[in-house]
């Protein structure tokens, strides 16, 4: 993976707010709560994220799938577009 677009999708990706969050999850029709953005973030607060390793992202996957299961799908469906640069497991 290209260094500077992987530092740039991780930057995205860890900056992210609940409201920019939320404003994702509209654009790509994924309905999400307020609460649910918030559970979404607090992971991705918790341990910052690097793409290009594939602990961090099964970190984030498990992490995920323990709050809710179907919370986990939404934050992946959200995130889709930068899957084409992350080293999913």
């Amino acid at each position: 993976m290209n260094p500077i677009v992987k530092q740039m999708i991780n930057q995205k990706i860890n900056s992210l707010d609940v409201k920019e969050l939320i404003r994702l999850s509209r654009q790509y029709q994924i309905p999400i709560t307020v609460k649910q953005a918030k559970q979404i973030i607090t992971v991705l607060k918790k341990h910052p994220i690097d793409v290009g390793n594939p602990n961090h992202i099964k970190r984030l996957q498990n992490e995920l799938k323990q709050i809710d299961p179907a919370l986990y799908k939404k934050a992946e469906q959200i995130l889709e577009p930068y899957k084409d640069h992350i080293d999913w497991p």
